[in-house]
């Protein structure tokens, strides 16, 4: 069993261990969990933006839900261990927007004779 599926068990473990010593589950229809399938959300650890996506289930009595990313893939993360912002609609991707047009520089040449403000390019 890999670190991350032990970690997992463990938190199910102690979720079911609470809910039977406090007799209700959190989520539960007196706790609704917070997100919702459909949701647009990114979720940052320690300042750094982990995953973004759509909600696609949510486990009821536990802060687990999944995720889907932009490439499609799913991921079940953990409210708790990461900050969860909701987004009102996914922000376009770089790719599909304009690219600014670059300004174009003016190259003047170079004489080798100095030129004055008369116009002459006499020195004496």
């Amino acid at each position: 069993m890999s670190i991350a599926n032990r970690d997992l068990f463990q938190a199910l473990k102690t979720q079911a261990s609470l809910a039977q010593a406090f007799g209700t589950m959190p989520g539960s229809e007196d706790e609704p969990h917070p997100l919702k399938p459909g949701d647009y959300i990114e979720a940052w650890h320690n300042g750094r933006l982990y995953h973004r996506g759509t909600v696609v289930k949510t486990v009821a009595g536990t802060d687990l839900f999944w995720l889907t990313d932009h490439t499609g893939s799913r991921r079940l993360l953990d409210m708790e261990s990461m900050e969860i912002v909701t987004l009102d609609e996914p922000t376009p991707a770089p790719a599909t927007q304009a690219p600014e047009p670059t300004p174009s520089a003016t190259v003047t040449p170079i004489s080798a004779y100095p030129m004055f403000h008369d116009g002459s390019q006499q020195i004496a």
